[in-house]
């Protein structure tokens, strides 16, 4: 079995000199050194013993498998670091609470939330980001209709973060009603609903009635719901529903 060491002196004027754990031993270039390049100081080699702990082989590590042994350190450091955040988050927040805003994070911003039927285009998918860009456009949801990107979520954009936070309030700040947190993901989900069917009414202003009635329902028509807004209403509901029950019950034990 090879220890690694590192090479102190080189051989060229006597016997080279080496140190391995901690241990200082001597080797000699012929018989010993087992590598095409030279032994220089400071070069890192993996070094074997005979059965009476002299030096028996000596082979010059190169800076390819040196560059992926550090690699492999920094990402095992990276994997404890991972998990020991991971166990922290999880006895602080609880993992249904965790898992319940990944569903979010997941049905907002990966997965289609809004679909809309463009005719002979064909049927055109949104996350629920995009859709917050598309509130956020000057156009509104006329870039929708147009086929045009929506754009920066802006202020929603924010208000959506701010959301998201929300379940994890309680940890920070003791008072009882940051346990309501949990229902902003809910709260902002309807909200958004509520401005998606502003905005299909307002596309249609300056029309008369009958007509801007007509192209409103055809508008509508064309939106249907994606499997990111299913998602993401149950993972609202089920945050929400959470939250309202733990403040309850700290009221109720606080009277």
């Amino acid at each position: 079995m090879s220890n690694r060491g590192k090479v102190l002196r080189d051989p060229s004027n006597g016997p080279g000199l080496l140190i391995v754990e901690g241990q200082q031993h001597t080797f000699s270039l012929e018989g010993t050194w087992k590598s095409l390049t030279l032994p220089k100081p400071g070069l890192d080699v993996d070094v074997e013993f005979n059965q009476d702990g002299a030096v028996s082989s000596v082979v010059a590590v190169s800076e390819s498998q040196l560059a992926k042994e550090q690699a492999e350190r920094t990402l095992n450091a990276a994997k404890e670091k991972g998990s020991a955040l991971a166990a922290s988050a999880v006895a602080k927040f609880g993992m249904p609470t965790l898992a319940a805003t990944g569903v979010l994070v997941l049905g907002w911003f990966f997965l289609n939330a809004l679909s809309y039927d463009a005719g002979f285009v064909g049927k055109l998918n949104f996350t629920f980001w995009r859709v917050l860009g598309f509130l956020n456009s000057p156009g509104g949801l006329e870039g929708l209709a147009g086929l045009r990107d929506g754009g920066s979520a802006g202020i929603y954009g924010l208000l959506a973060l701010f959301a998201l936070a929300g379940p994890f309030v309680s940890a920070f700040w003791k008072d009882k009603r940051a346990m309501l947190g949990g229902a902003l993901p809910l709260v902002f989900m309807i909200l958004v609903a509520i401005l998606v069917r502003s905005a299909i009414s307002s596309s249609t202003r300056g029309l008369p009635s009958e007509i801007a009635d007509a192209a409103a329902a055809e508008l509508t028509k064309g939106i249907s719901l994606g499997m990111g807004a299913y998602l993401s209403i149950l993972a609202g509901f089920y945050l929400g529903f959470t939250g309202v029950k733990r403040f309850l019950a700290a009221r109720a034990a606080g009277d």
